[in-house]
């Protein structure tokens, strides 16, 4: 069980200390002075009830702004929190009324981290840097060699290094919280990354000599209904590997399998005037782009990711509803196009 500690720095006119700890939701707790007479509470809990926590607290100092709430992660604690063991001696009243309790704690658990830490956890890896600009940059190089030599363990290294994870997931949380800025950002880190990444193939495809039969080229210029599945997965596998707390890095390569090497590929061709397979890798990349979003923003929705406020709440229904409006119409206009174009 993953564990988070929440640290309470009250306002300083706060009195009621005691009244901040709900013994039902937390495995342990304990209240601190230090010398500067600022009195902090600990809070020891699950992590999948932190966000319950997290808002009992900001209710709980209402219309105060001299207030800190920090969320720490905790990797271990001794001695080992233990489940609860079944008493056979209990009676059937208290087996029942335990049970009670337990359905209860389920109710309140979310079945992942809570939404400040997604969103400062997703923060860190959507602002547009130089570098973001070198690690892809060195991606594109390194996809470019592997798809040319037919190499296989080239491209899995450029899915590696490739920071395109980041980004998508941001545009989708941004889009299900009705984060403009978040949103403004992740844009900008999309639009900048792959306008670099194919600048850079389109040099590469013009410079290089681009056999278009070698299989790791030639097997991204046809787009068929598996694509959009493979989209699909790794669009919700990214968000999962966010909202689980799954370090980014494993998942970022399934996700850079679905973007990475047919943007490259695609400007491999176009540097190297294949302007007709340029269209099969480029409708490929969009596929795949268009499947991550979509997958991401449901992602987010039934995992119960929403604003704090009733106004952002119903901004952010709006900006979901439109996303997902705009996202399956261009999914089914391209599912049309595979359907025409190959059968």
């Amino acid at each position: 069980m993953a564990l988070r500690l929440i640290k309470i720095l009250p306002p300083r006119d706060f009195k009621n200390h005691e009244r901040l700890i709900n013994k039902e939701d937390l495995v342990d707790s304990w209240i601190e002075e230090s010398e500067s007479e600022r009195i902090s509470v600990n809070l020891l809990a699950d992590v999948e009830l932190t966000e319950k926590i997290l808002k009992d607290l900001d209710q709980a100092f209402t219309g105060k702004d001299d207030y800190r709430i920090i969320l720490l992660p905790v990797s271990a604690t001794v001695p080992k929190q233990e489940d609860p063991e079944e008493d056979e001696n209990e009676s059937e009243a208290d087996k029942k009324a335990r049970e009670n309790k337990e359905e209860r704690e389920k109710e309140k658990r979310v079945k992942r981290i809570s939404r400040e830490e997604l969103y400062e956890e997703i923060n860190q890896v959507v602002d547009f840097s130089w570098v973001f600009l070198v690690l892809i940059a060195l991606s594109c190089v390194v996809a470019a060699n592997g798809l040319i030599r037919n190499s296989p363990a080239m491209v899995i290294g450029a899915m590696v290094i490739a920071p395109i994870l980041g980004p998508n997931v941001g545009l989708s949380l941004g889009t299900t919280l009705g984060d403009k800025a978040l949103m403004k950002r992740s844009v900008k880190s999309i639009l900048y990354g792959f306008s670099l990444g194919m600048a850079l193939s389109i040099v590469m495809g013009i410079l290089f000599v681009i056999d278009p039969d070698v299989y790791e080229i030639n097997s991204r210029t046809v787009v068929s209904f598996a694509d959009i599945a493979l989209g699909l997965a790794a669009g919700v596998a990214g968000c999962l590997s966010f909202t689980r707390g799954i370090s980014a890095a494993v998942i970022g390569v399934m996700v850079a399998v679905a973007l990475l090497p047919p943007m490259v590929a695609t400007g491999l061709l176009l540097g190297s005037g294949m302007y007709e397979l340029a269209f099969g890798a480029g409708l490929l990349t969009l596929t795949y782009i268009i499947c991550v979003n979509l997958a991401g923003v449901v992602t987010f929705l039934l995992q119960g990711i929403k604003p704090k406020s009733f106004r952002e709440r119903r901004e952010g229904e709006e900006w979901s509803r439109y996303a997902i409006i705009i996202w399956v119409s261009l999914l089914v206009v391209l599912a049309l196009i595979i359907y025409y174009q190959y059968f």
